[in-house]
This record gives C-alpha cells, structure tokens and sequence, in this order.
C-alpha cells in the first residue's frame, strides 16, 4: 500500500545527492539493507534504499540525482509530499556474536544502506571497520557524517580514484591491506557487509572467497513493481528476483550468479552488460 508523507527535511550531502526525511508512521520497523518504493505521481515510482530511520518514525532516503524520476526528487522542497511503499526485501544479517571481524565497504551513493546498518552496529555495541570510496572527493556520501573520527565502535578508511581525499585507489585495495596480516581463524570469523558498483562488489567476492570470510552484497536492479511481476530485477540462471529474494545476497549465492558482476536488464527486459 501506498502512503502518502511529508517531507520534514533536506539535506545536501555531496555533488549531486541529497538526504530526503520524512514521517512516516508504520507498524512495520524497517531494518538495514531494506528498501523503499517511491512514486512522483505523474513521473514514477523508482526502488531507495532506506539511509536511516529512527525511532520517532523519521525515514531517509538519499538520492543520487541520475535521471528524470531521481531529479524530479531533487526538486522537492521541506512540506512538500511524496508516495511510499515498504518496507520491501530482506535485510542484512547482522550477527549475534560481538567477536566477529565486521567490515563495511561502500562504494558512491551505495553508502547509503550502510549508513542505516552503521547506526544499528553501533546500537548493539559491534565494533566494525568501515571502507568507503569514490572517484572524487566531491563525490565520497556522508563524508563529513557519523562523526567518524569520534567513535569509539569504529574505524573509518577513505579513498577516491584520484587521490583527491583519504587514500589513492580503490575500497578493494584497501580491503586486501586490512586483511593480509590477518590469521586464517580470523578471517574466518569475520563478515563483509558492501554495496556499490557492481564491479566492486563482485571483485570483493572473489577476495572473501578466497579467504573464506563470509559476504553479504545489496545488489541494485531495475524494478518497476517491487513485488516480483515485472520481472526486470531477475538475475540468471538461478532466477532469483532482487526484489523479493533480495536486495541482499550471500556470497553462497551470488557465486552462481552468472549474471552477477556481468549483466543486468534494461527498462525492455533485455539483457544488457553491466
């Protein structure tokens, strides 16, 4: 169902994306890696990740201005009125035990889940390390957010492709440095929690593999349901569909992804390389 709310803030994180917050009342509580449906009527109805929610039902989605539907919500002001639907899909699993090596490694505006999973981290008092990388440093989401350099639960690792803040290269480098001098038992206890590129995500499934450490990846999909008719988030050959087997995979699965990392569907259905 279709809920219509107000939006009670805006915030500009970066070049190109903003920090939607809005009330929204629901018996449903969502949790980290879920997603929302959000429908401009007279535009369309697209699939965010949810950035945060609090316990007075504050909601945040935040949206990287990438085309018609994502710029009509740049547009938005504070009063004005959106359409919601969720939360939809499965979540991170986060785990029980307080001994495991925890990582979070997000690439541009796939930060944005795991700034919702950091916050629920921090609650139940996992410690945990946290990798987030862009092209540019105009471009790195939340730099300046989570008082990074502050807390006690984590450790934060910047890098852009250019050098331009924090480290020179790529989230996966930094990956690879912060687990070499690691025993074998110790990457064994630990969890990768990423979303990003593509491209990303599935060079780090080829490193947790080799190391056997246990991943879990929020992929993105084209969707125009959320409820699995349309068909345009299904993933072969396994079939699974991002919107009701997903957002998140394990590394157990996403393996047999053929698809995974290589293509994915345009607005036709077609597949397409990625």
């Amino acid at each position: 169902m279709v809920k219509t709310v107000k939006i009670t803030k805006i915030i500009d994180e970066c070049h190109g994306v903003k920090t939607i917050t809005f009330k929204k009342q629901d018996l449903i509580k969502p949790k980290p890696g879920q997603f929302l449906m959000i429908w401009l009527p007279g535009v369309d109805e697209i699939p965010m990740s949810i950035s945060s929610y609090s316990d007075n039902d504050e909601w945040s989605i935040t949206v990287q201005n990438v085309g018609e539907c994502t710029n009509s919500i740049h547009q938005l002001k504070i009063g004005d009125y959106i359409g919601v639907r969720g939360p939809i899909g499965n979540f991170f699993t986060i785990p029980l035990e307080k001994n495991k090596n925890l990582f979070l490694i997000g690439g541009g505006i796939g930060v944005a889940p795991l700034k919702f999973l950091a916050s629920e981290l921090k609650r139940l008092k996992h410690n945990f390390k946290l990798i987030i990388g862009a092209k540019l440093k105009n471009q790195l989401v939340f730099k300046n957010d989570m008082n990074y350099h502050d807390q006690e639960e984590f450790e934060v690792h910047f890098c852009t492709d250019d050098g331009s803040y924090g480290e020179k290269g790529f989230t996966t480098e930094i990956f690879k440095s912060l687990i070499k001098s690691m025993s074998r038992e110790e990457l064994e206890n630990s969890v990768v929690f990423t979303c990003g590129p593509e491209i990303m995500m599935y060079k780090l499934l080829h490193i947790c593999l080799e190391n056997k450490i246990e991943l879990q990846a929020s992929l993105e999909r084209i969707m125009r349901c959320g409820c699995g008719l349309c068909g345009l988030c299904v993933i072969d050959p396994l079939g699974l569909l991002v919107c009701n087997d997903g957002p998140i995979f394990t590394s157990t699965v996403l393996e047999k992804m053929e698809d995974f990392g290589k293509y994915k569907r345009d607005f036709s259905g077609k597949k397409i390389s990625i």
